[in-house]
């Protein structure tokens, strides 16, 4: 993946940084939001130990960290940066859903400690499909809700794990209300062209409009920059532009292979990253199909 990205790019993801940044490695770094809230902004093009973004949000009474992050050693360093930042160990795992740069780390977040593992019923049996999942520590995970809201409280501050659908059929949001921050799993990536693997294209356009609804004034996207409400505009852009890419294509009587070797990111996104080439073809693909393509 890093011939994808040139040092101009990673330049660039520096001159993203929104807030204040406290710990720095090759993997990524994590910014201060707000007191008791850190997000970690990973940087798989250079180093591949955690992968995804996720977060940490403390409280008087637990410590949340969210996602297990894509091995064993990077959710390690991930618990240990929340002893280092709260003085305690986490008390919570929240999964954003099943995919492997994710949960990956699972055996490595939950050996630390006996934090409480929370997933959908969906996350954890998908999960169970990844090579080398730890069943063992997924048959223990506390389910979530997957139609109402599940509040965490945390004693002086509570979040709400949010469900939804769009990237896959078991996503959540965690959101806060003080300070507003929503971390967004993979239904938001900022700066890198989305996965459209599993994705259902009109409930994950749905899912992000109604996230830039929100009174959040911070967004932790799945993989990218910290975004805010424009750089949910730019991220909206883009998957109005692939879905009319899509129906154009079925339109002329192209394949989604045929329609992703032509598709060119629309103006101003030039500089975002794209992992795999052939992500395009899989994204309008997503869409073809949902629009009933033969």
């Amino acid at each position: 993946m890093g011939a994808t990205s040139p040092l101009w790019s990673r330049k660039l993801a520096a001159a993203q940084e929104r807030f204040q940044v406290i710990v720095r490695e090759p993997w990524g770094r994590i910014e201060r939001i707000a007191d008791g809230v850190w997000a970690l902004v990973s940087d798989p093009m250079r180093d591949r130990k955690t992968i995804c973004n996720g977060g940490i949000i403390a409280g008087s009474n637990g410590v949340v960290v969210i996602e297990a992050f894509g091995s064993d050693e990077g959710a390690v360093w991930m618990s240990e940066q929340a002893r280092l930042l709260t003085g305690r160990m986490p008390t919570h795992v929240v999964l954003t859903h099943y995919h492997s740069d994710h949960t990956g780390g699972l055996r490595g977040m939950m050996g630390q400690g006996e934090p409480e593992l929370m997933a959908t019923p969906v996350t954890r049996d998908d999960t169970r499909g990844n090579e080398g999942a730890p069943n063992e520590i997924l048959s223990l995970a506390t389910p979530l809700d997957m139609i109402r809201p599940t509040e965490i409280d945390l004693g002086d501050r509570s979040l709400v794990v949010v469900p939804r659908r769009g990237h896959t059929d078991s996503d959540v949001t965690i959101e806060l209300t003080d300070p507003a921050v929503i971390f967004c799993g993979d239904l938001v990536w900022n700066g890198m062209v989305p996965n459209y693997r599993d994705a259902t294209p009109s409930r994950l356009t749905q899912a992000v409009r109604l996230l830039r609804a929100s009174e959040a004034t911070a967004y932790v996207p799945g993989h990218g920059a910290l975004a805010d409400a424009a750089a949910l505009d730019v991220y909206l852009d883009l998957l109005d532009d692939i879905e009319a890419a899509a129906r154009l294509a079925m339109e002329d009587g192209r394949t989604a292979e045929e329609a992703g070797a032509a598709y060119r990111l629309p103006s101003g996104l030039a500089d975002w990253t794209l992992f795999n080439r052939a992500y395009f073809e899989v994204a309008i693909g997503a869409w073809m199909r949902e629009l009933g393509a033969p």
